[in-house]
C-alpha cells in the first residue's frame, strides 16, 4: 500500500476553492471563481501554499513597500499564503499543517487539518473543522491538480508572454 505522503509529495496547481457556510447558505468563492494557487509538499515534511485572487490592484508606485490603503487591502484580502511542517494521518486520510509563517499573522504557530482524497492526479482537500471567513463559519473545499511540467516549460511560457 502506498502511503498518502508519497502521493502528496510534489507540486499542485489550484483548480477551485469554495467555501460552504455551515448554516447552509450559498457557496462562497473567497478568491473569485478563477483563483491561482500553488501547493508544494516536500519529502522532508515541509509544505507551502499560495493562493491569489484574480484582479488584485496593481501598485501605482511599482514599489512593493509604497502602496495606497486601497492597494494594500486588495493585496491582503486577495492572497492566502502559509508554510510550515506537515504530518499525515494515513488511517484517517488527514494532513495536519504546523504553520510557521503566514500572511495572516493569527495562523502563525497554529495547526490546521485537511481531509485528503485523490482521484488520479487530482487532490481534494477539505477543512476538518469549520473556519471563520468574512464573519461566517464555513467548510473549505480545494481541488488541486498535480503539476507535471518541467521548470523549462514554465520559463518558456513566461518568455512567450513577455514577447507577445
Amino acid at each position: 500500500m502506498t502511503s498518502i505522503k508519497n502521493e502528496l509529495i510534489g507540486t499542485w496547481k489550484l483548480l477551485s476553492y469554495i467555501e460552504v457556510p455551515i448554516e447552509g447558505d450559498d457557496s462562497l468563492f473567497p478568491m473569485g471563481k478563477n483563483p491561482y494557487g500553488i501547493l508544494m509538499y516536500s519529502s522532508d515534511g515541509y509544505m507551502a501554499v499560495q493562493i491569489s485572487k484574480e484582479g488584485r490592484l496593481l501598485y501605482k508606485s511599482n514599489d512593493k513597500m509604497m502602496a495606497t490603503q486601497e492597494e494594500m487591502a486588495s493585496s491582503l484580502q486577495g492572497y492566502i499564503a502559509f508554510s510550515g511542517k506537515y504530518k499525515i494521518d494515513n488511517n484517517n486520510a488527514v494532513v495536519t499543517y504546523s504553520i510557521e509563517s503566514s500572511l495572516f499573522p493569527n495562523w502563525k504557530n497554529q495547526m490546521q487539518h485537511r481531509k485528503i482524497d485523490f482521484e488520479g492526479d487530482v487532490l481534494y482537500l477539505k477543512s476538518t473543522e469549520p473556519i471563520l471567513s468574512n464573519g461566517v463559519f464555513v467548510n473549505s473545499y480545494m481541488t488541486w491538480q498535480r503539476m507535471g511540467r518541467s521548470v523549462d516549460d514554465f520559463v518558456d511560457e513566461h518568455l512567450l508572454r513577455e514577447l507577445a
